[in-house]
């Protein structure tokens, strides 16, 4: 069973005539139409890019809007319906990867362990904000930190085994208080 990963988000209608602005969650936003996009529901979605040679928008997070008409809507009132709207792609869809390569996604649902390969949690989410990943991981004791994803922090990422390696970070004196 392959995972569904949020691609992009419908923010609003555009115009008249039944376009909609997408918050693209992709490295290269024109790769939104080689997908099989989904709602939540797995009811597919059929997309295509409008403004594919025009300036795209940009959120306040780095993320482009591209101006997009989804099949079967064409007016206002009817992209109006579409507002927050989730896009889901299959991960299987996704290119392969190389040796020591992986999608933050791929990331989510593996165990934390210790350097005697101990579990000491579970990946939750992983995010992005600009300066590199940041996951979040609920402990065995159920409290839950997040981390930034860095090779001192996180030597291994082993996906076939279902795990990643998480190094004790020791405190710098001053951080202790």
């Amino acid at each position: 069973m392959s995972k569904k990963i949020l691609i992009a988000k419908i923010s609003s209608p555009f115009g008249i005539k039944g376009e909609v602005k997408v918050i693209a969650y992709c490295e290269n936003h024109l790769n939104l139409e080689k997908y099989s996009l989904t709602d939540a529901e797995g009811n597919e979605i059929k997309l295509k890019i409008s403004n594919k040679n025009k300036t795209v928008i940009g959120t306040s997070s780095g993320d482009p809007i591209v101006i997009a008409r989804i099949e079967g809507i064409n007016d206002r009132n009817a992209s109006e319906l579409l507002r927050n709207l989730e896009i889901f792609v299959d991960r299987a869809d996704f290119s392969p990867t190389s040796e020591n390569e992986f999608y933050y996604s791929d990331l989510i649902g593996l165990d934390v362990v210790d350097a005697h390969l101990k579990k000491i949690g579970t990946v939750i989410t992983v995010s992005e904000y600009g300066a590199g990943g940041v996951l979040d991981i609920k402990f065995t004791d159920n409290r839950v930190e997040n981390f930034s994803f860095k090779n001192q922090i996180f030597p291994e990422v082993n996906l076939k085994k279902n795990f990643i390696r998480m190094e004790v970070v020791e405190l710098v004196n001053g951080d202790e208080e």
